[in-house]
């Protein structure tokens, strides 16, 4: 096995563990804020009985994570609108700027 397939193994490892980390985060976030409980709220007020199942706010919820998400990281856009980096990239040049302080520091001492 090549260098190049174990990169991309690698790199499909750590997507899937970042997919899964960070559909754990969101979950554990609504659960902590409790957005069940505010949707039945907002049902009650709204329909005025108990909502059982999935609706309304619950598929636009889920959208609207996807898009933010989307949007935050301009992940699928081939072509940025703007010159400014991403997030993604600011940590990926701080990363390089550590690394090579570090290796600098150690090359000295």
């Amino acid at each position: 096995m090549n260098s190049s397939v174990k990169e991309n193994i690698k790199t499909v490892l750590i997507c899937i563990i970042v997919l899964f980390g960070s559909a754990f985060a969101i979950m554990s976030f609504n659960e902590d804020v409790g957005v069940g409980d505010l949707f039945q709220k907002i049902y009650k007020l709204v329909e005025g009985k108990e909502h059982t199942g999935f609706g309304v706010l619950e598929l636009t919820y889920g959208i609207g994570i996807a898009l933010g998400i989307t949007v935050f990281f301009n992940s699928f856009n081939k072509k940025k609108k703007n010159s400014e980096p991403t997030p993604i990239e600011l940590k990926m040049q701080q990363y390089d700027d550590d690394v090579q302080t570090y290796l600098q520091t150690k090359k000295k001492g």
